[in-house]
């Protein structure tokens, strides 16, 4: 039973997840002012969630810069995530996240020091094969895809170094500290590199507003707590994986937003069928290897 309702969290925190690419696409700032704004609205709505559900506790100096360390691979995520928006399009940065579940597989074993599953490298491969296929008509992107998978490369270990901490900590707790500390990192950061290289306006405008509320609340608190308390239940990779079907979503709704289906041919169907195949096959057989432990046990 909770399993079931860690997987039913998970696939509500991915669909979600999915408006991330065409709500930052519609947001008129530079990719880093809008992860800033994102990052101290979602921190304002999770710590009011927090006391509300009376979770609140203050940690330790030593614990916070320990999910500080971890929220800094997160922040470097959302920065390249939307790079890769702003450089090509959502379809291209939604394409890169599915090579999530390659990086994990590999990441998770080392960081863990525990063997490679071979099953995991096979579906990470199915996953490849859906990528290659998805991205075979966005090639004069190239710039727009090696920044989008840079990204799935943070996703993929952040949710890796995340699992101890999840196991660790109320997940709501757990988000707050993360985006909070994510925010000081930023915000110690931008002003550096905007003395570098000018990032633009940094405060939103217009409809840029609702945008970002949508962004912050339904995107960031809403699914970043669902897929957390998913994570006491599933296996980093299991996560992951799903969160393959995120471009699945992205690039549907990009579809009926921006009209992008006029520039992805039958190459984006074949790759989207065989990550979805690829994300059942594992929850298919994760619960057979339940099912015969318990067996097993009787």
């Amino acid at each position: 039973m909770a399993n079931r309702k860690a997987y039913i969290e998970l696939h509500a925190a991915v669909f979600l997840f999915g408006f991330t690419g065409i709500l930052g696409q519609l947001i008129e700032l530079n990719s880093n002012i809008l992860v800033l704004h994102r990052l101290w609205m979602a921190a304002l709505g999770m710590l009011a969630y927090v006391f509300i559900v009376g979770k609140w506790r203050l940690l330790s100096f030593n614990e916070i810069r320990r999910i500080a360390a971890v929220s800094s691979v997160i922040v470097v995520h959302w920065l390249l995530f939307y790079g890769s928006i702003k450089l090509a399009s959502v379809s291209v940065a939604m394409i890169c996240l599915s090579t999530i579940a390659l990086f994990t597989a590999i990441l998770d074993p080392l960081i863990h020091r525990k063997p490679v599953a071979k099953a995991e490298l096979l579906l990470s491969a199915f996953a490849v094969v859906g990528v290659a296929l998805m991205a075979e008509d966005q090639k004069q992107h190239m710039l727009g895809i090696a920044v989008g998978l840079a990204s799935a490369f943070f996703s993929a270990w952040f949710t890796v170094l995340n699992k101890s901490l999840v196991e660790r900590y109320d997940s709501r707790l757990l988000s707050f500290y993360e985006l909070f500390t994510g925010f000081l990192l930023l915000c110690i950061l931008l002003p550096i590199v905007n003395l570098i290289m000018p990032l633009g306006k940094w405060t939103p405008s217009g409809s840029d507003w609702l945008y970002l509320i949508l962004l912050s609340f339904f995107c960031t608190v809403v699914a970043f707590n669902l897929s957390l308390s998913s994570l006491r239940f599933l296996s980093p990779f299991t996560v992951n994986l799903s969160i393959n079907l995120e471009p699945v979503y992205g690039i549907a709704l990009a579809f009926w937003v921006f009209k992008e289906y006029r520039e992805l041919g039958m190459g984006f169907y074949l790759g989207a069928g065989i990550i979805l195949c690829s994300v059942l096959a594992d929850a298919f057989w994760k619960q057979r290897k339940r099912k015969l432990a318990v067996n097993n046990s009787v």
